[in-house]
């Protein structure tokens, strides 16, 4: 009887570690490129037609590499401006609606960390090895969701695809 529950015990255990992707599987399905293609708030409002936005994965290491992202962080499309000259409101609504940064990646299981080196907001990037952010990956290779655990978009949820031959 013990010997029957230990070999059931194991057989699930081989199930459970074969159905799930490995660490290196996951780094392969993130590498790349990939476009914002919904944002779930964390009171579950959905955005399904969110503005342009690019996050680039550059796997580098056993455990990461380098990521780069930018987005419009606004429900319209980013203001236009006419001329050469821009005024100082224009600069500031061209400024305010747009979030850019890069730096490093590490993944862990199926946590994906990362840290701003350099961004728009020089008070993020200052705090270089103290502004990680944190989210659980779910990706086929084909879609990406990242839910996010920790930092300024905790309990937000994003889905990207990669990129196809139409513009956008």
């Amino acid at each position: 009887m013990r010997r029957t529950i230990i070999t059931a015990f194991v057989a699930l255990l081989a199930l459970a570690v074969a159905s799930s992707p490995t660490h290196a599987q996951v780094l392969g399905d993130l590498g790349g490129t990939w476009i914002v293609t919904s944002w779930e708030s964390a009171d579950g409002e959905v955005n399904s037609e969110p503005q342009r936005g690019l996050f680039v994965f550059a796997v580098t290491r056993p455990d990461g590499g380098s990521y780069s992202m930018m987005y419009v962080n606004t429900a319209e499309p980013r203001p236009r401006y006419e001329g050469d000259e821009l005024t100082d409101e224009e600069k500031l609504r061209a400024y305010d609606s747009l979030t850019a940064n890069s730096g490093r990646f590490t993944i862990e299981g199926n946590q994906l960390t990362w840290e701003a080196y350099v961004a728009k907001d020089p008070n993020y990037m200052a705090d270089w090895e103290e502004n990680g952010q944190t989210a659980d990956i779910d990706t086929d290779g084909r879609t990406l969701t990242l839910s996010f655990t920790s930092g300024v978009w905790d309990g937000m949820k994003a889905t990207f695809r990669r990129p196809m031959a139409e513009s956008n």
